[in-house]
């Protein structure tokens, strides 16, 4: 199962399409929990596996996400940077 989570300052909130990259996913068969950070401080990216789930955290550039129009390629091609050719 794919869970995808978002922390994200209120002005991009509505950029952070999580719907869009869960319906990405929905062939993955492994247990996977991933959120999107896009806040206006210095938190990064992170990953740790926990009772079988793999957690995986992508920082977004919050002045690029804030600028742009629509950023779930972007989104979509951090995600496979961390995950390869799967997700």
């Amino acid at each position: 199962m794919v869970t995808v989570t978002k922390i994200v300052e209120q002005d991009v909130a509505d950029k952070v399409d999580t719907s869009f990259i869960a319906s990405k996913l929905n062939h993955l068969k492994k247990d996977v929990g991933i959120t999107y950070v896009c806040t206006n401080d210095d938190r990064g990216d992170d990953e740790w596996v926990e009772e079988g789930v793999h957690y995986i955290v992508i920082k977004l550039p919050y002045e690029e996400v804030k600028r742009s129009a629509d950023i779930r390629v972007m989104m979509l091609a951090k995600l496979r940077e961390r995950l390869g050719e799967v997700a």
